[in-house]
């Protein structure tokens, strides 16, 4: 046990608060740790409590002290660590279901929505979003959670249909799944308030799914899906609608009814057989000598079974075929009542023939021109239809002009026309209706936008807009004032006093802007004349034999701007100007490419000399020379650009491989610098591993460390610190273990001296001393002293105490061995000591070294004997100028 140790005490028992806050906060001593919740629940400092709250981050603790604790700043901080705790964002939280079980405890809004809302865990925030109540946060978990189904658990809880319509909108690009069923329940929540628009947008849908289920003959089980739903709102919908879904589903009822959809497939082939029958029944008794009435009774009456099956039927097709059966029957009958004429006269019979060739005749030309002009008529009644679909389509579609053309085509059609054919007349007056409102509508539309036009018209010059502005907006106006014309199929020269104000006010609009073109004007004809002095000076420029070609490029330069420049000159001179423009700019370049022909020779014969530089051998003398035919490379100038490019490639490849080569020997010179520097590194890192060892070296591998750095000649001024640095914490720690190794046996006699004292005492008896001592080395100083006095005490033969004069002299003689001042009362007594020792040295007796004196000191103590309560001051403060001279051993 260190003495040192023996006078401490623990930093957490500290009246200092801030030493107390410290230590509970980092100390890791099983003693401190066992008691952290009781300095959490009973410290004095507020600081205290909250340092050792937050190193445990125990959720009981946590929530009471946030109801509990006396100080306002605490019930914070531990409402703060219960919150993080509870939702899993500290380090020290809980386990998911502890967290859960936790929850499910808690009645606190606030503390529940920070959990929805920061949770890590997706089934931690769905447990706490089923407990929050505020509609906000719940919107908002709808599209912020990242977790599918805590979004859906959020949208279950919102049932307003504006807040639907919002969530729908907002999710439409990022969550269409969300998207899509906010939407859907919004539009059930309609359906459910009777809104007329939903309700007919389910059953049109409905009705849809169901006629694709007939077509494509899915299962059942969407049909009857279909049908639980339409249930729901089938005393909403409209008659129209009502009248399509029953027609579709007692089509899909038949569509599963093999047996009835057999049945009525024969019934439609027997009445269609049936109808046949009938009909040329009918035809044949047109004819009686093809054709006997009792042969025509004979086939009428074999069709009276089949006749018998419509017989019943009370739908209005089958009561005309019983009717039109009853009529040839009757007809048959009265056949076969009249009597038979003979006709014999042969004469009657040729004239009859002459008449009725005759009348056949006519009858065929007749038919012809009938039929001529009914084919005719029927072309026009085909291009009518055509006509009236057209307009139809346009009026639907909204486009009127192509409405306009349509119908104009009908009114041609109309005049060439008979008459117009039933099947027609109830199309052609839908299609004037509509024609007749979309007419009116765009005449009243039409007039209020050219009313609008004027108008902006009128305030266009008050604008304060540009005049380009101003003329191209004039231009825009009447481009759709034309388009107005031409979709009512106005003539384009109308004087009606709506066009009549409309130029008008154009020619007023236009009248502030005429300065402005003028000046433009003005600025075009200077710019011509620039334009033409440039000309000029082209042609003399390039017109010298030995030109400044800077300044051949600068007027290049020039000539090119100035062409792009044109749309600033007279429209009707820029043809003229432009031709004479290029025609400078061709001769121009005929120069610049002569010159550029000029410079590639030169520079190619820089190239050639560069690549004959690889075989230079001396890598400086390779080098001046590169540089040299870098700075005749700048001198020759530039050339065509992409032949530039190409020979400078050629030419730096060239140069680039001589600096390669003198780069390929810095850098092997650089590797040998690095591997020993390296190897610097790796005898500066085993010097300092084993200075920081606590096993003592091996003087050596010190010594083999210390002959590779000489070896190593390293010139690095941070590894040559680094290595003196690690040998001199290689000295000190040989200093300090020496050091050590002189002051064990001086520790060594405290231990000792402390059980003996302890025995002296009475605080251990001999059996304890005995079994304390086997624990300590053996004893070095007045170890027979120490053993006779050991034994006098367990002898029982102690009964006299130590001189507190002997006493005294030895503390006095320890407090001056280590400098420490001693009391008022003993400085005349120390001041004698220190004579003594001076009348000695004068004598020639030479103080001892003070590890001597020391152990001279301590082994006259132990001789003393026993010490009496009333001399523990002295003791003590021999004690402590023990410890103090330890301290100053080197």
């Amino acid at each position: 046990m260190s003495l040192a140790r023996f006078f401490s005490k623990p930093r957490w028992l500290s009246k200092d608060a801030a030493v107390r806050r410290d230590a509970v906060a980092t100390d890791k001593t099983p003693e401190l740790v066992s008691q952290l919740a009781q300095f959490a629940r009973e410290d004095a400092d507020a600081g205290v409590r909250i340092a050792a709250l937050k190193r445990l981050a125990e959720p009981g603790l946590a929530q009471a002290m946030a109801q509990d604790d006396r100080d306002e700043g605490v019930r914070n901080a531990a409402r703060a660590l219960f919150t993080d705790l509870l939702s899993g964002v500290h380090a020290s939280a809980p386990p998911l279901a502890d967290r859960l079980r936790l929850l499910r405890a808690q009645d606190e809004p606030r503390l529940i929505e920070q959990i929805a809302v920061t949770a890590p865990e997706a089934e931690l925030r769905l447990a706490a979003l089923l407990r929050v109540e505020r509609p906000a946060l719940i919107l908002e978990r709808v599209t912020a959670d990242k977790d599918a189904a805590v979004r859906l658990a959020a949208l279950e809880r919102i049932n307003d249909e504006s807040q639907l319509t919002r969530i729908s909108e907002r999710a439409r690009k990022s969550d269409k799944m969300i998207s899509r069923l906010a939407a859907e329940r919004a539009h059930a929540l309609r359906i459910g308030r009777g809104d007329p628009d939903a309700v007919s947008a389910q059953a049109t849908r409905l009705c849809e799914q169901l006629e694709r289920v007939l077509r494509e003959g899915d299962s059942a089980a969407l049909a009857d899906g279909i049908a639980s739903r339409w249930q729901t709102i089938a005393d909403k919908v409209s008659a129209q609608l009502a009248e399509r879904y029953r027609n579709a589903r007692e089509l899909f009822d038949l569509s599963r009814d093999p047996d009835r959809i057999g049945r009525m497939r024969q019934r439609a082939i027997d009445r269609t057989r049936l109808e046949s029958e009938l009909q040329a029944i009918d035809q044949a008794m047109r004819d009686p000598a093809q054709h006997t009435p009792v042969e025509l009774q004979d086939r009428f009456n074999a069709l009276a079974e089949l006749h018998a099956g419509f017989a019943d039927s009370d739908d209005e097709h089958s009561a005309t075929l019983s009717v039109r059966f009853t009529r040839v029957g009757a007809q048959l009958a009265a056949m076969k009542s009249e009597p038979a004429i003979d006709i014999d006269a042969e004469a009657n019979k040729a004239r009859e023939e002459q008449q009725d060739a005759a009348q056949a005749e006519r009858k065929a030309r007749t038919e012809a021109k009938r039929a001529e002009r009914e084919s005719k008529q029927k072309a026009l009644i085909g291009k009518l239809d055509e006509s009236i679909r057209e307009t139809a389509k346009a009026l639907a579609a909204g486009k009127s002009a192509d409405a306009h053309v349509a119908r104009a085509r009908i009114q041609s059609l109309r005049r060439e026309l008979e008459v117009v054919p039933p099947a027609l007349r109830d199309a052609l007056a839908d299609v004037e209706s509509d024609y007749a409102k979309i007419e009116q509508w765009q005449r009243w539309s039409d007039g209020n936008r050219r009313q609008q036009l004027c108008e902006e018209l009128e305030v266009l010059p008050a604008t304060g807009l540009h005049p380009d502005a101003i003329a191209t907006r004039v231009r825009e106006i009447q481009t759709e004032w034309t388009s107005l014309d031409r979709l009512e199929a106005r003539p384009p020269q109308s004087s009606d006093g709506i066009t009549r104000r409309f130029r008008a006010l154009c020619h007023k609009a236009i009248e502030p802007t005429k300065p402005y073109f003028e000046k433009r004007d003005e600025l075009r004809k200077q710019g011509s004349e620039e334009a033409s002095q440039l000309i000029a000076e082209a042609k003399t420029a390039v017109a010298g034999e030995d030109p400044d070609w800077r300044q051949l490029a600068a007027m290049r330069k020039r000539s090119v701007e100035s062409l792009r420049a044109l749309d600033r000159v007279d429209p009707r001179e820029r043809k003229n100007l432009a031709a004479e423009l290029k025609q400078v700019l061709g001769i121009i370049d005929e120069r610049i490419r002569a010159q550029h022909s000029e410079i590639e020779a030169a520079k190619k014969a820089l190239v050639l000399r560069a690549e004959g530089l690889l075989e230079q051998t001396d890598s400086r003398t390779a080098i001046n020379q590169a540089r040299d035919l870098q700075k005749l490379w700048q001198a020759s100038g530039n050339g065509k650009r992409s032949r530039d490019q190409a020979q400078w490639k050629l030419f730096r490849a060239a140069i680039d491989a001589v600096f390669g080569r003198a780069d390929n020997e810095r850098a092997e010179r650089t590797a040998q610098d690095r591997q020993a520097h390296e190897a610097a590194e790796a005898l500066c890192a085993e010097l300092e591993a084993i200075a920081s060892s606590k096993v003592e070296p091996d003087r050596a591998e010190v010594q083999r460390i210390e002959s590779a750095w000489l070896a190593n000649g390293s010139r690095d001024a941070g590894l040559r610190q680094r290595f003196q640095s690690a040998r001199d914490a290689l000295d000190k720690l040989k200093t300090a273990r020496e050091k050590n190794r002189r002051r064990a046996q001086f520790d060594i006699w405290l231990s000792h001296y402390e059980l003996l004292r302890n025995l002296e005492t009475g605080a251990i008896d001999a059996a304890a001393i005995v079994t304390a001592q086997e624990g300590l080395p053996v004893l070095a100083i007045a170890p027979d002293q120490y053993q006779s006095r050991l034994d006098s005490v367990g002898d029982g033969q102690a009964d006299s105490f130590a001189d507190p004069d002997e006493l005294r002299d030895l503390v006095l003689g320890a407090e001056q061995l280590t400098g420490i001042d001693s009391p008022e009362e003993d400085r005349q007594r120390r001041m004698d000591l220190q004579v003594e020792k001076l009348s000695a040295r004068m004598r020639g007796v030479h103080a001892p070294a003070p590890a001597a004196a020391l152990e001279e000191l301590l082994t006259t103590w132990i001789e003393l004997g026993p010490i009496d309560h009333a001399d523990a001051e002295l003791e003590a403060r021999f004690k402590r100028a023990v410890v103090a001279t330890l301290e100053t051993l080197g």
